[in-house]
């Protein structure tokens, strides 16, 4: 039976050659290419792992943006009080040795505001009289002094909004008390950036790169393999730095008057490594 099943088999197989023998040149061709090139693509599958890198820096450039608002009648009169405490506002500056290039005062803004009624009557029946006065509710109202109302020359709001940029911490704490005493109507919160954000963010890819490779190396251990070159690197970060906003305090200068403080931050970098895998 063992005998009867061997030349079973053998002749199964024999068939099978001629088959293979018989199908077009053009087909044998393209299975020994596709073999091979399945074989390189498994082979160049490798490993894909993800790294982050963080430096921490510490700010050296600061700015805040005041905002000098009046209101009144005459435009031309509000230009007046809003330069004046323009110039309080730069001199004061300039005497912390603030460059003018650091110094904007450009931005002004000139707007009506509408003004609510201060008295609000509903139901009012109007009569012309012969003698041209109006009779409201029963009571005479002189034409000519209503014609003065609807003449009444609007309202106006005239702000502008200066931004000054510090080097020094200390130099903002110095500005602050001295501009309250003009008594501006708003200041923003002080921002916080880094000089040179972009050499801090080299460090931090090259961090980045570096933990990627050390994940791989122990993931490739611990499956019996070795690592092999980098076959694709990828940036992922965006928007690697923000800056920070501190709210200024509103406070005349004592001897215990706050000292700001600005801490640290950190500059973030990921990228993505496919790395080839070796025996």
């Amino acid at each position: 039976m063992q005998v009867l099943s061997f030349i079973h088999s053998w002749i199964q197989i024999k068939s099978a050659f001629v088959a293979l023998k018989r199908l077009p040149s053009y087909f044998a061709f393209v299975v020994c290419i596709l073999l091979p090139s399945q074989s390189y693509a498994f082979e160049q599958a490798g490993i894909e792992v993800s790294g982050q890198g963080s430096v921490v820096v510490i700010p050296d450039q600061f700015s805040i943006t005041l905002t000098i608002t009046e209101r009144g009648r005459l435009p031309s009169k509000l230009k007046a009080l809003v330069d004046k405490k323009s110039n309080l506002v730069v001199n004061a500056a300039k005497n912390l040795a603030v460059k003018e290039t650091n110094i904007s005062s450009a931005r002004v803004n000139l707007r009506i505001v509408v003004e609510k009624p201060s008295i609000q009557v509903q139901g009012i029946e109007l009569h012309k009289a012969r003698q041209a006065n109006i009779y409201i509710d029963g009571q005479t109202v002189n034409q000519q002094t209503n014609k003065a109302n609807l003449h009444k020359q609007p309202l106006f709001e005239l702000s502008r909004q200066i931004t000054v940029k510090f080097n020094e911490l200390a130099d903002y704490d110095s500005f602050l008390t001295q501009i309250i005493k003009i008594k501006v109507s708003h200041i923003s919160s002080l921002s916080m950036t880094v000089a040179g954000q972009d050499e801090f963010y080299q460090q931090a890819l090259l961090k980045a790169i570096s933990h990627a490779q050390q994940k791989a190396q122990r993931m490739v251990k611990q499956a019996g393999r070795s690592l092999g070159q980098i076959l694709l690197l990828k940036e992922l970060a965006s928007n690697h730095y923000r800056p920070m906003y501190a709210e200024a305090m509103m406070s005349d200068a004592s001897p215990r008057a706050h000292t700001s403080l600005i801490g640290s931050q950190t500059i973030t970098a990921r990228v993505l490594v496919k790395f080839s895998l070796e025996d």
